[in-house]
């Protein structure tokens, strides 16, 4: 764990497990049991399909993802800010959770490159579960991130983060434009940048390429915020007459959304928030 005290090139660590869990779930939504359905229905969406149900049925098909996503933000800044009270600072509470630290850190991994792969195949249940125990995950390997930070500035960036990402949710349900190219062009940029912020943290640590690139960071996940909720507005018209897969559907966009969420918030946190001394 990096000394509050020392410059920010090695503070980027943490965000890699929520990175690649956004990148993995990217791929295994765009890549998994729904790719050639979703895509036949998306076409048709765009040629001006009318869907079978009505808009009140998109409303709550919305405000159920949306209320998973809020979930699982509550698990894990619930857990987080928990952690952080009780410990106090970073190297308390890494004694005293030294191992389940470890733990949480290596299940991440795991869940950043196995959970695009299998969510799509799994039943709604089993999606939930996982959910809720990946959203408890983050949490326990967030608390040592809140602590490099005061709790005043903490909460003012999870406030903004919260503007902010309402702003692009509504461009990205409210616009009409084609998004289905932007996936793949956000999930390169997002590959290009952990593979040169792992170069800088041996190579260039200078406290100006640490803000140059926590900056494109909160591009890439603006772009993600939007791109996603416009894809899950789509794939609600695609299988409107579809329970089952909405209801999986609906779990694996919360997904997204929080971790473009959690995302956001990191960086924002990393180019705003006032360090502990």
């Amino acid at each position: 764990m990096r000394n509050p005290n020392e410059p920010d090139n090695n503070y980027h660590g943490p965000g890699y497990y929520y990175n690649g869990g956004q990148n993995a779930n990217q791929n295994g939504y765009n890549n998994g049991g729904y790719n050639s359905s979703y895509n036949d229905g998306y076409q048709s969406y765009n040629r001006g399909y009318a869907p079978t149900d009505t808009s009140q049925g998109f409303a709550r098909y919305m405000a159920k993802t949306y209320l998973w996503m809020f979930f699982g933000l509550a698990i894990t800044f619930g857990l987080a800010f928990y952690m952080t009270i009780a410990s106090g600072d970073v190297v308390s509470f890494l004694e005293n959770n030294l191992a389940m630290y470890g733990i949480a850190a290596l299940l991440s991994i795991i869940f950043a490159f196995t959970v695009g792969l299998f969510v799509t195949k799994l039943p709604p249940l089993a999606a939930k579960i996982i959910f809720i125990v990946y959203s408890a995950d983050i949490g326990i390997i967030t608390a040592p991130v809140l602590l490099m930070y005061e709790l005043r500035s903490v909460v003012e960036i999870f406030a903004v983060t919260a503007v902010m990402y309402l702003v692009l949710a509504v461009i990205g349900l409210t616009s009409k434009k084609d998004m289905s190219k932007f996936g793949m062009i956000l999930s390169v940029a997002l590959i290009v940048l952990l593979i040169y912020s792992v170069i800088s943290m041996f190579f260039i640590r200078t406290p100006m390429n640490n803000i140059i690139i926590n900056c494109v960071g909160v591009l890439i996940f603006m772009g993600f915020t939007i791109y996603d909720n416009n894809k899950i507005k789509k794939s609600y018209y695609a299988f409107s007459g579809n329970a089952e897969a909405l209801e999986k559907l609906s779990i694996i966009g919360a997904l997204q959304m929080y971790l473009d969420y959690i995302n956001l918030f990191l960086y924002l946190l990393r180019l705003f928030g006032k360090r502990r001394n």
